[in-house]
């Protein structure tokens, strides 16, 4: 694989992780930084990064190869466009976009234009949420029936001196952290059809929501919920018992790993959790007077974000296929949005 150069748009968390990831890639020559912010760009010289104000002045430099897009989600379509019309094949962080109809736009103008685009649903990547897919289909559990999800966390007091993380357009858990929770589930057991929601705002009393419960009806006939809250003291979220917030943080062993699951993943035949990949199922006759055998599937742990880097470098190549579409982001963005709606109004909606 020819090496080349990439250009991340945006130095916040995620930004600085896609940075350094790639940047131990053998397959990526350099990494430039493209952040108009005075913070952001001290950082990256910092770090030993050169760094440019935009995209244009970025590619005037010469040198690249594709994109990465970690800006805030408001800027994806003019960044992620820039970047089409110079033929750059680009990794666009999610939520795609601030709206679908932005998403769909941005899609379009990367088909008509040829340009690959690949979504960064990052857990798509993971072994254990690749191992785990794998299995279901291969009807490990039977016929997936119900799914149960936790994404409850504690999210500091000065998260929220940052104005968009508390304007109900953009801010709070639905539209933050429950976009991972619905990319996974999509990707587990397939579309998701109907939805509701209950939101409080009992805690901070914020324009944003706490904490909300959401149900969810699958296009298979299953049904699952998800129990979401960023102000309470546990150690239920698939970040925190995964060890991927380890990852984006740079603190290792803020939990202690191996002791606690978030999704619960059951069918006729048995179930599943994650992310410690337990599989429930009856040894014998099957019934609550008989007992459940458990085993943990063995699965060859991965640092999702660099088999996602490695992929997007094959992707830009054109040796792969995109894993995650921009059609495929988007139709996750338009269930989020839904359950947004729900929450808001207090109806069912279809999607």
């Amino acid at each position: 694989m020819e090496r080349m150069g990439i250009a991340v748009a945006g130095f916040g968390a995620i930004g600085r992780k896609h940075a350094e990831v790639l940047r131990s890639c053998a397959a990526c020559k350099r990494v430039v930084i493209v952040e108009p912010g005075a913070q952001g760009r001290t950082q990256a010289e910092g770090m030993g990064f050169d760094v440019y104000p935009d995209i244009p002045a970025a590619w005037r430099a010469g040198g690249l190869g594709a994109a990465v897009i970690a800006t805030p989600t408001a800027d994806h379509l003019e960044t992620a466009s820039q970047c089409i019309e110079r033929g750059l094949p680009i990794l666009v962080e999610k939520p795609l976009a601030d709206g679908v109809e932005a998403a769909r736009l941005l899609t379009g103008r990367a088909e008509a234009a040829g340009v690959p685009l690949l979504v960064g649903h990052h857990r798509r990547h993971s072994p254990v949420v690749r191992m785990a897919a794998e299995l279901i289909g291969g009807g490990l559990i039977g016929q997936p029936t119900v799914a149960t999800v936790l994404y409850t966390v504690r999210k500091p007091d000065a998260y929220f001196d940052i104005p968009w993380h508390v304007e109900p357009e953009g801010g709070g858990p639905i539209l933050i952290n429950l976009i991972h929770e619905v990319d996974q589930l999509r990707f587990l057991l397939g579309d998701i059809r109907s939805v509701q929601a209950m939101q409080s705002h009992a805690v901070r009393r914020l324009p944003v929501e706490d904490s909300a419960v959401v149900l969810l009806g699958f296009a298979s006939g299953a049904i699952g919920t998800i129990t979401l809250s960023d102000c309470v003291a546990t150690p239920w979220s698939y970040d925190l018992a995964s060890g991927e917030f380890d990852l984006m943080s740079g603190k290792a062993g803020l939990v202690d790993r191996g002791r606690d699951d978030t999704h619960f993943l059951s069918g006729t035949q048995g179930s599943l959790t994650l992310p410690n990949l337990r599989h429930y199922r009856f040894s014998g006759e099957q019934g609550w007077a008989h007992p459940l055998a458990v085993r943990q599937v063995p699965f060859e742990p991965g640092d999702p974000y660099r088999h996602q880097a490695e992929h997007f470098l094959r992707v830009a190549q054109g040796l792969e296929a995109p894993l995650v579409t921009g059609a495929d982001a988007t139709r996750t963005l338009e269930v989020t949005q839904a359950i947004k709606t729900a929450a808001n109004t207090g109806q069912a909606i279809p999607v």
